[in-house]
């Protein structure tokens, strides 16, 4: 279906009408419209997607800076990416993880995970977001051109779904925008002001916890080594990063009280590493650096409402949860690919893509992936947090059973893996578009 556009002087009104509209290009939002590719080429819809940053405009940081932010993907991700033919644009960037330890500070038992019992060749791949932002871009460049749209610096004001299509406002430039569309997509992150717009809450639950986030450099090579540490302060986990020049690294998530929030931000980096590594150990030998820190509160939020006639929800804006199990995008690739999934199903029947009946069951299959996982990370979070004396027995016999009961320890390294979830069905990209040029994006990349 081609993009209809009616183009006005600048400074007017532009209105544009497309089949789906991704509010975010952040890396949910990317991979959605990745997804989303395959059927969009095969049933000729066009795509429109929105941020309110530059696109491209900033330079990938080097690989040997301990700077930016990485994520942990699961097996069962990296199968959904390798299912579209994505995975091997990013396989270079990613550092496969082989075992994954956990271990509870001051107490005996630990529990190892290893790739090779599973008979798998990771149990997960760690990437740093920047890498894969910028994969995702340039797939989207290379393969998508002819149908989708970038449309950066875009702030959205208001969406109105009562319509038979639903309407986007947005401002760009000093300009005034309209977009039309049967799908809008919000994936603008957490706290999404476009959903509460629309009165879309959330259920939020707070955790008077900060996480701080950071990467740190190693004297030893971590070989593909996790750990999860669990203190009576919050846990503490360590992911491997691929080396750059001799030097090995590994992302860090730390998870402590909020009163120290100011404390963790102002703190020295040496007296920083010194507390981690008392916390953590010498699973990976010594942590020599530091890169730059984001601290940040951490609580529960699901949204209740995740779609409407013409709507859906994805990502952050449909729900953040605890990082002690590195999930969180995790769900929100399977959601996307969900809804990628209820797109295609729908165009297959000749169906509106925005229908609600249509989208109910995209938010069905999310939601019950939500309840488990956000269940289990919730109720393990408030396990190895607490100092009680029968929670921390109840952690080693959990350790202890996992460690010695094999059926235990598969079911556990699976769910831990997503390897418990069915793969959804979406098209494969289509392929490069050797005719691909700067002018999809209204900005020059």
């Amino acid at each position: 279906m081609a993009e209809k556009s009616d183009e006005s002087p600048i400074g007017t009104q532009v209105s544009k009408s497309y089949d789906i509209v991704i509010v975010g290009g952040g890396l949910v939002g990317a991979s959605l419209c990745l997804a989303l590719a395959g059927t969009a080429k095969a049933y000729g819809l066009s795509i429109a997607l929105l941020d309110v940053a530059p696109i491209g405009a900033t330079t990938p940081t080097a690989a040997g800076v301990l700077d930016g932010r990485a994520t942990a993907l699961a097996l069962g991700s990296r199968n959904l990416l390798h299912s579209i033919h994505l995975w091997q644009h990013l396989r270079g960037h990613a550092q496969a993880i082989s075992t994954i330890q956990v271990s509870d500070q001051g107490q005996p038992w630990k529990s190892d995970m290893k790739a090779s019992e599973m008979q798998r060749e990771a149990l997960g791949y760690v990437l740093q977001n920047q890498a894969m932002g910028q994969v995702f871009l340039e797939q989207i460049n290379q393969r998508c051109s002819d149908f989708v749209h970038l449309i950066d610096q875009a702030e959205v004001t208001a969406i109105n779904n009562s319509r038979q299509n639903s309407q986007l406002q947005y401002k760009r430039l000093g300009e005034c925008g309209t977009l039309t569309a049967q799908l809008v997509v919000m994936a603008d992150g957490g706290r999404s002001h476009l959903r509460h717009q629309l009165g879309m809450f959330d259920q939020i639950q707070n955790y008077d916890q900060v996480a701080l986030v950071a990467n740190v450099e190693l004297d030893q090579h971590h070989f593909g080594l996790a750990c999860e540490r669990f203190t009576s302060s919050g846990p503490l986990a360590l992911l491997p990063l691929p080396s750059f020049e001799d030097k090995h690294r590994a992302a860090l998530v730390w998870t402590q009280p909020i009163a120290r929030q100011a404390e963790l931000e102002q703190m020295h980096d040496d007296q920083l590493l010194e507390e981690i590594q008392q916390n953590v150990g010498y699973p990976m030998g010594k942590l020599r650096a530091i890169g730059d820190r984001q601290v940040y509160p951490l609580s529960l939020s699901v949204a209740a409402e995740q779609a409407r006639q013409g709507l859906a929800v994805v990502g952050n804006a449909a729900h953040t949860l605890h990082p002690i199990a590195g999930q969180g995008f995790n769900l929100a690739l399977r959601g996307s690919f969900a809804l990628a999934e209820s797109v295609l199903k729908a165009c297959k029947q000749g169906s509106p893509i925005g229908d609600l009946t249509n989208l109910n069951q995209f938010v069905d299959i999310s939601r019950r992936d939500q309840g488990r996982v956000i269940g289990t990370s919730d109720k393990v979070m408030k396990l190895f947090s607490s100092k009680k004396l029968h929670y921390s027995v109840l952690r080693q016999l959990g350790l202890l059973t996992m460690q010695q009961v094999p059926m235990v320890k598969t079911l556990f390294t699976r769910a831990a893996m997503g390897l418990d979830v069915p793969l959804a069905e979406v098209l494969a990209m289509p392929p490069v578009n050797n005719s691909a040029s700067e002018s999809s994006c209204e900005k020059n990349l």
